[in-house]
């Protein structure tokens, strides 16, 4: 089996960690997709108690808005960064800023509903770096803020980066590059630095294609030349 598995749930994708205890959870994904995901583990034969952990890239709807029932499905452990955590708590999304036409006209199309959720609290609050090595996994979780100031990313020591919406591919954009909704988009390019530093060699997105660190190292100098 490879070091992850990834579930593809139509709009955000949701990645599993193997570990020597079972799986870690990367985001949990839409309360509309709840019954693909168990077919999936299903397919895969993974019972849902076999996950121990559930880390949140951020706390927007489309990571979120299923991840109360998924906790008292799996009796997983909740971890998230300390600027996302209060919005976990009460159930809303932190702020969308969208950075392009595109982004702003596509985000109008989701329905208000959508962006509140079930209130859930979490387990593990992290400020800069967290160990997954108490999980089973050589592997850590690292703050990389930028499309919220919350946003965190999980790097194995293999070079697998679950980086969640510190970019973006499909549907937001054709082809993977920097995030089109973002707080900060400097941030962002801070955080890209980080993940390199951090030796990821496969950056794997939320909403699209998995791409090499090439490809995120390519882009991040042309953006710094330009500042």
């Amino acid at each position: 089996m490879k070091e992850y598995i990834k579930l593809n749930l139509i709009f955000t994708k949701v990645h599993l960690l193997k570990t020597d205890n079972g799986f870690i959870q990367f985001d949990a994904g839409m309360k509309q997709n709840l019954k693909k995901y168990l077919k999936m583990l299903n397919k895969l034969e993974i019972d849902p108690k076999e996950i121990k952990l559930i880390v949140v890239n951020h706390a927007h709807f489309d990571h979120v808005s299923v991840l109360k029932t998924l906790k008292d499905i799996t009796n997983a452990q909740i971890l998230v960064h300390e600027n996302d955590a209060e919005y976990l708590r009460k159930g809303i999304s932190t702020e969308l800023k969208t950075l392009s036409l595109y982004s702003k006209l596509f985000m109008s199309t989701v329905p208000k509903s959508w962006k509140v959720y079930e209130p859930v609290e979490p387990d593990i609050i992290i400020k800069d770096e967290y160990s997954l090595q108490e999980f089973g996994i050589d592997a850590k979780v690292i703050h990389t803020p930028g499309h919220t100031s919350g946003t965190i990313s999980i790097i194995t020591k293999a070079g697998n980066a679950f980086v969640g919406c510190c970019a973006h591919g499909f549907p937001l954009r054709l082809i993977p590059g920097l995030p089109k909704i973002a707080q900060d988009i400097d941030q962002v390019l801070s955080s890209w630095e980080r993940i390199i530093e951090e030796g990821a060699k496969t950056i794997h997105i939320s909403h699209g294609k998995s791409v090499s660190i090439d490809k995120m190292e390519k882009i991040l100098k042309k953006k710094r030349r330009k500042r």
